[in-house]
């Protein structure tokens, strides 16, 4: 190392920066050839890996921007050679220099552009390759490459980091991915392959479709904002990955671990396809491939479909099946329970279901919960929410919170936030709530891993943001489940099933088995919340859903002889995750889904 490299050295260890630029500048002021000078230091330094060396540099070239300032001297600069500007560009130096080194020495756009190029066609895992698009991107010189030199590359091999890294955060880039994604999702995706030919002139690719696809769904989730109109090929790739994750659950699933049942699995895809022709020859399509032609029959007069409309293949395979010929039922709409299977079931006798969509029924819940004036009575309350589903891999979707239940001993609360809530006053009204059953001593909230809950309650009203932070009313039974489970497991009636089976319930479903030997029907977890009227199955299971919080404390508290231990967790929250506990049913639909789409 140079000795003035070596002072600089000293001088930068001790923080003494200001006497390093001021040497550095004067060892400019006195030389014969400052700017070879510059260069052999830069070139020297980045040929070494020692992290000092970055300060070096970072004063050099400060130091070299005030000398010429400063300086009344006209310096041209010298010609060097070639090879050594392109290796200290393209391999040495580091790019948050290059910069200050391209301005330095004059280095013209159009001759970085032609450096860059020479990279772009390594691997793109190479180090060489993510080096050129870092520089790319510290230029801004995305847009300077045409699709298929940079982004369709990376689009292709769904190089997802490379891809973020590419778009910088900036809106304008991030329109050009969706845009490019979505002319390549032209007609389902069924045209890729020829659009990468004709206008690509990309032939032989050896092509991941399934991959590529889930990247451009999750790219339009996270960026597309829902702009069906400005991007619709990606809208409709979205929704028919939906129908396939719907098919798969139909036509997959095991009749006793139902979890959709046919009334809501209809109502999902009605709302798919209604109205949408290619949406409705796909869905038919899929039905075809499961052989299913009562399932098609009845999706062709429900749409209105004449079967001339249908695509050749499928007027074919349905004149070869005769009437009544059929490999599953697909569209009963009538409620059904499978025989073999008992549900956890309430006294209805005993029990009211309020559905609460106009003020004088809300009037009646803020009645009970205040019970007239006597806001000092202690309340023990189910509480759980509902909100319709959203099929896709991210969780930045616009969901809406739909239904929250509220549940007495005797009376059992379904409140329709989605198309009454909002019309409360926020101050007197929403926030009144809020705090009576949040934040007041005098109240008990039963739960089952509110995470999720708490999560939409905030995002669709924040009136609730501020009362759920301490949390002090809630008592998640997901933490009483696990701590028991752990250490007094024989307090649950029904902590072992016979000839050692294990049970394949999860979550609250299982903690209902636990306490009373039955389960829940899920059937109507993953159904159409947003639709009014709800149906009876759609009301009982939010009722069910609720209600089984306070059995299932009386239950335990009984069986403890005291309600002091379950009390005492009170307030507490629940750990992120526990592998033997679903935490929260609504997260666990979301994480199946995922993994199908």
């Amino acid at each position: 190392m140079s000795s003035l490299l070596s002072d600089l050295s000293q001088k930068l260890h001790l923080h003494n920066d200001q006497e390093a630029i001021d040497l550095a500048i004067n060892h400019f002021n006195i030389s014969h050839q400052p700017y070879n000078d510059l260069f052999e230091y830069l070139l020297l330094l980045s040929e070494s890996n020692n992290n000092n060396n970055m300060n070096l540099l970072n004063c050099l070239i400060h130091s070299f921007f005030q000398w010429k300032t400063q300086s009344n001297k006209t310096i041209a600069i010298p010609h060097i050679d070639e090879n050594l500007i392109s290796d200290l560009i393209l391999k040495k130096l580091p790019i948050k220099f290059l910069q200050d080194f391209c301005e330095i020495f004059k280095i013209s756009k159009d001759n970085l552009l032609f450096l860059l190029r020479t990279l772009i066609f390594y691997p793109l895992n190479s180090p060489s390759y993510k080096r050129a698009l870092n520089i790319i991107v510290k230029f801004n010189y995305q847009l300077e490459f045409s699709p298929d030199e940079i982004l369709l590359p990376l689009i292709l091999q769904t190089k997802d980091h490379l891809i973020h890294v590419y778009m910088d955060k900036k809106p304008q880039l991030e329109g050009y991915v969706l845009e490019l994604l979505d002319y390549l999702y032209e007609g389902g995706g069924k045209k890729i392959r020829e659009i990468l030919s004709n206008q690509f002139n990309i032939r032989n690719l050896n092509l991941n479709k399934k991959a590529l696809g889930k990247l451009a769904v999750r790219y339009w989730n996270i960026l597309g904002n829902e702009q069906t109109e400005k991007y619709p090929n990606l809208s409709t790739l979205q929704h028919r990955r939906t129908l396939s994750y719907l098919i798969n659950v139909k036509y997959f699933e095991n009749i006793e671990e139902k979890t959709m049942s046919d009334e809501a699995w209809n109502e999902l895809i009605e709302e798919i396809i209604l109205g949408n022709n290619d949406l409705s020859d796909y869905f038919i399509e899929l039905l075809v491939d499961k052989d299913d032609i009562v399932a098609v029959r009845y999706w062709i007069a429900w749409l209105n479909r004449p079967e001339y409309t249908l695509p050749p293949w499928v007027q074919r395979y349905i004149r070869s099946k005769p009437n009544n010929r059929s490999t599953t039922v697909a569209v009963d709409k009538s409620p059904k329970q499978t025989a073999s299977i008992e549900y956890y079931k309430i006294p209805f006798e005993e029990i009211q279901i309020v559905f609460v969509d106009s003020m004088p029924g809300y009037e009646r819940l803020l009645g009970r919960l205040f019970n007239g004036n006597n806001s000092q009575e202690e309340l023990i309350l189910g509480f759980d929410c509902e909100w319709k589903p959203i099929f896709n891999n991210t969780s930045t979707s616009k969901q809406r919170l739909s239904i929250v239940q509220i549940a007495f001993p005797n009376e059992i609360f379904l409140l329709d936030v989605l198309h009454f809530f909002h019309t409360c006053d926020t101050e007197n009204i929403q926030k009144r709530l809020a705090n009576r059953l949040f934040d007041d001593d005098h109240v008990t909230i039963l739960c089952y891993g509110f995470q999720a809950d708490a999560s939409m309650l905030t995002a669709s009203y924040p009136i609730f943001n501020q009362v759920l932070l301490s949390g002090k009313t809630l008592l998640d039974l997901s933490l009483v489940q696990t701590d028991l489970l752990n250490t007094r497991r024989d307090i649950f009636p029904y902590s072992t099933l016979p000839n050692n089976i294990i049970s394949k319930e999860k979550g609250l479903s299982e903690l209902v088995r636990l306490c009373f030997g039955k389960t829940l029907n899920k059937s109507e977890r993953c159904s159409n919340w947003d639709r009014r009227p709800l149906r009876q199955a759609q009301t009982l299971y939010a009722a069910y859903d609720a209600y089984c919080l306070i059995d299932i404390y009386n239950c335990l508290g009984n069986r403890l002889q005291s309600f002091d231990y379950l009390q005492s967790l009170r307030g507490y929250k629940p750990k992120k995750s526990d592998p033997s506990v679903d935490q929260n049913d609504h997260f666990q639909t979301s994480n199946s889904v995922t993994s199908v789409l």
